[in-house]
């Protein structure tokens, strides 16, 4: 059973841009790294539903079954949902690898905006998380840039 991540008031409102439309959205399964974090999302969008699942997990932690599925649907300008998130972290103390725990949690995802360039948006992300009960027990919110892979 997946935990859902604390409910904080949004930190920020920021307008956002007109997606431009038709050809502006990302080819289906294309591949965009996070200028943030490095990872590779495949990206699938339309007008109305936004989805990125992430690509470059670790072998380890995929063979574990770790996985981020994000999908949100058209909310005016932007696109506004959530990504699923199945991830092994270390329990405090054991450094041996059956010492793993897989969480799985519910974060908050937000697209500003897409083009064939780039795509903006801001993510809840973990702040403070008890590994041992699998427990999410502050997030906050970041901004991310997303580029095409070459």
């Amino acid at each position: 059973m997946g935990l859902r991540a604390t409910v904080l008031p949004a930190q920020q409102t920021r307008p956002a841009a007109q997606p431009r439309a038709g050809s502006g959205y990302p080819a289906a399964s294309s591949i965009w790294k996070s200028q943030t974090t490095g990872r590779e999302y495949r990206v699938r969008a339309d007008k109305d539903v936004f989805y990125a699942d992430w690509v470059n997990i670790p072998a380890e932690a995929a063979k574990q079954g770790a996985y981020m599925k994000t999908e949100c649907r058209r909310a005016g300008a932007k696109w506004v949902g959530t990504s699923q998130i199945r991830l092994p972290c270390q329990k405090p103390g054991n450094t041996q690898e059956k010492a793993l725990n897989m969480c799985s949690m519910t974060l908050r995802f937000e697209v500003d905006s897409i083009s064939p360039e780039r795509i903006t948006g801001r993510a809840e992300s973990l702040r403070d998380f008890d590994c041992q009960k699998c427990e999410v027990r502050q997030t906050g919110w970041g901004n991310f840039v997303w580029l095409p892979k070459k």
